[in-house]
């Protein structure tokens, strides 16, 4: 998940966020239902000018199957056999609107999981990091990196993308934080 704007207000949202979904997690509950959940319990505290992207997904062992939902964040990408594929389902962000919109916009999808497969979540920060010229990192280097991991731990997958991230931002600030999930089956 990704809270649009910065500073304390952006950390404490973003805290309380993570409360709702350790609350809201449960084995009876897909993640659209989750997302659902927890936009009736935001709305009321958010300010109207700030709203939370958020992707959650469930990865079914028994089924081989991952449940995935987002509501306005960054695709999913996956890689499959040197394949990359990115998932954009509907969704608008958590907090803009009040319940019928937010959950009608929302789509789940079930996605098969293959052996070696790999699951990257990130935020904007990843793909939107910049460099001297003011160029952006982009999804097409990311995807290029999780290309042909298939055979790597996530965390040298993680590594690698880091490494490439710093190298092409050079002596730029960070514009933006930046946080990812790798999962490799």
């Amino acid at each position: 998940g990704d809270v649009s704007g910065k500073g304390l207000s952006a950390s404490l949202y973003m805290t309380k966020i993570q409360t709702m979904i350790q609350f809201s997690c449960t084995s009876d509950k897909s993640p659209k239902e989750i997302l659902v959940e927890i936009n009736k319990r935001i709305f009321s505290e958010i300010e109207r000018n700030w709203f939370v992207t958020m992707s959650i997904a469930y990865f079914d062992l028994e089924k081989n199957i991952v449940k995935f939902c987002r509501a306005g964040h960054m695709p999913l990408l996956t890689t499959t056999n040197g394949t990359v594929k990115s998932y954009r389902t509907q969704g608008i962000g958590v907090g803009l609107e009040k319940g019928d919109i937010f959950e009608k916009s929302l789509i789940e999808q079930e996605i098969s999981l293959t052996p070696g497969q790999i699951y990257a979540f990130f935020t904007d920060g990843v793909t939107e990091a910049m460099n001297e010229q003011n160029e952006i990192f982009g999804e097409e280097k990311l995807s290029s990196i999780l290309k042909n991991k298939s055979i790597n731990h996530s965390s040298e997958i993680m590594n690698e993308i880091w490494s490439e991230i710093n190298t092409f931002r050079g002596t730029a600030e960070v514009n933006d934080d930046m946080t990812m999930v790798i999962v490799r089956v």
